[in-house]
This record gives C-alpha cells, structure tokens and sequence, in this order.
C-alpha cells in the first residue's frame, strides 16, 4: 500500500463518517458542521484526482459559501423548543437510509465498471483545470450554471421570508 491508497481510504472514510454523524445529528446547526466536514472530504478526493480547480471550488464554493449561508439560515430561523421535543423513529429512519446506500453504491460500482475512457479528440485531456471547466461551463452548460444561479437565488429569497414571518409573528 503506498502512500495514495492511504490518503484515499483517510479521506474516504472522513467524509463517510462525517455523512453519517450528520445524519444521525438532533440538531441542525450539528449536522451542518458535519456537513463542512463531508465538503472538505469530497475537496480532498478530488485533489487526488488530479482536479486542483474541483478541489479548490468545492472548499471555497460549498465549504465556504453555501455552508455559511446554511449556518446563516440554521441561525436565523428560530425554532421552538415544542418542535424539537417530537420523537423521531431513528431505526425506520437508519433502515431506509442503510437501504438506499447499498442500491446507490451498487449503481455506482456498476457504473464505474461499465465506463469507458473518452475518446480523443485531439484536445489533450486535463480534468480539472481551469481552462477546460470554464469552457465546459461557459460553453455547453451555460442553461445549468444560469439555472443553479436562479435556485439559489430562489432559496435565499426563500429563507429571508421564512425568517421574517416567523419573527414578525
């Protein structure tokens, strides 16, 4: 085993283990730290594979942006204790997430042992780097990035109405 295989089994088992607690968390403020943990893992994963760019916008983008804005949320909208009280079923739920894990990771085993190389195309082939994502982006997913920027709009509009009606009341 050399020194690759070690950071990937570390960063593996990170971002699952943070998945899981997040999961298993009563409050949200908890299960949105873990959630950064989780980020931070997926940054790592895409370092090793050789995409700086990916790694980089994974921490500044969710790590950092979103995250805030979900703590920010978390931290605005007060809920009140009578809600928190409500016992939840933690084994139907644990069941359910346990099977739903397994059938994603056997899709995604199956995928990967399905997949092919890309072909070329006489463009040399750099995952990650700058210049090929922000002509991806820019170029063939200009309908996907305008539409990631209207559903965040949407949920910050969205979460400034709900912390508002909740005070004013």
């Amino acid at each position: 085993m050399n020194v690759a295989h070690l950071f990937f089994y570390v960063f593996a088992a990170l971002t699952l283990l943070a998945a899981v607690v997040m999961l298993t968390r009563k409050s949200a403020l908890d299960g949105a730290i873990c959630l950064v943990v989780c980020f931070l893992g997926f940054a790592g994963l895409y370092a090793m594979l050789d995409a700086p760019f990916v790694a980089a916008m994974q921490v500044l983008v969710y790590a950092g942006a979103i995250m805030m804005l979900i703590i920010f949320v978390i931290m605005t909208v007060n809920t009140d204790e009578s809600r928190r009280a409500v016992k939840k079923p933690v084994l139907v739920g644990s069941i359910v997430a346990t099977v739903i894990m397994v059938v994603c990771m056997t899709l995604f085993f199956t995928a990967v042992r399905g997949a092919k190389l890309p072909s070329d195309t006489g463009e040399a082939f750099l995952p990650g780097t700058v210049q090929r994502v922000g002509k991806l982006l820019f170029a063939n997913h200009v309908l996907n990035f305008e539409m990631i920027s209207l559903l965040l709009l949407t949920a910050l509009v969205g979460a400034l109405v709900l912390g508002k009606r909740h005070k004013s009341s």
